[in-house]
């Protein structure tokens, strides 16, 4: 097994998001958490480089995509992506002026979910051997939970065969709730209350802030926003509470 990240004050934190299913909204989660982390954690002087970081190990650079259509001046994080190359996400996460490291995660490439369950089911490839660096490194990994079925089993693959494995400290969010369709009902939400008893049934520690479902989260890379630029309304409002109580949960666990 890989050694975990030691405590050392002078090495960023890495936030991770890790999920085997494609579609979790993982990389909505990154940049938003890099964006409230990076509010909140402006650099200390004008001209000072931003101690948040995101970065994205995915080939197809969504990452990358979403941040460069937000304006240099108001995006509040700094980003790189790595496209699956070797030695970058250690040199970001020892560089003395980053505190907090976001990584967005593709769905995993050359997971082999028939793979011996004493076999390493990342595979032995390139893309591979990028998403074992970014778990070398990882204080937290945030796994999403969402109400479409087939996000449950790849969310428990995960889990059980790629982080309890690496001893990787990780964090079920529940997200794309869609709150507005789950009624209440004798002082329950039907659906929120399902998807957090599937965490409690496998003793999966899960985030108690819902990433509620909203329209504006899916347009937001096209409009080049993250959720602390989106305009003033009542949803916009809800969606920042959702991020800014998210955050501090991800804070609390660091």
């Amino acid at each position: 097994m890989p050694s975990r990240p030691s405590p050392d004050t002078h090495r960023a934190k890495v936030v991770a998001l890790v999920q085997r299913k494609g579609g979790s909204g993982k990389s909505t989660l990154a940049v938003n958490l890099a964006a409230v982390s990076g509010q909140n954690n402006p650099p200390e002087n004008e001209g000072d480089p931003c101690p948040v970081a995101a970065a994205g190990i995915d080939s197809q650079g969504s990452l990358e995509d979403w941040s460069a259509r937000v304006p240099g001046d108001r995006l509040p994080f700094d980003y790189v992506v790595t496209k699956g190359r070797i030695g970058e996400i250690p040199d970001l996460v020892q560089d003395p002026a980053v505190k907090r490291v976001f990584v967005d995660t593709p769905g995993f490439m050359e997971t082999d979910p028939n793979a011996p369950m004493d076999a390493d089911p990342l595979g032995t490839g390139p893309a591979a051997k990028a998403m074992e660096e970014v778990l070398e490194h990882t204080d937290l990994a945030l796994v999403p939970l969402t109400p479409d079925w087939l996000t449950h089993r790849p969310a428990e693959f995960t889990i059980e065969r790629v982080l309890k494995p690496r001893g990787v400290k990780f964090l079920v969010v529940i997200n794309m709730w869609d709150s507005g369709n789950d009624r209440e009902k004798d002082g329950v939400r039907p659906e929120l209350h399902k998807l957090r008893e599937w965490c409690r049934e496998r003793g999966y520690p899960f985030a108690a802030q819902a990433i509620r479902r909203y329209k504006i989260h899916a347009k937001a890379p096209e409009y080049g926003l993250t959720v602390i630029q989106y305009p003033e309304s009542g949803t916009a409002l809800r969606a920042r509470e959702d991020f800014y109580k998210l955050a501090l949960t991800v804070e609390q666990n660091l």
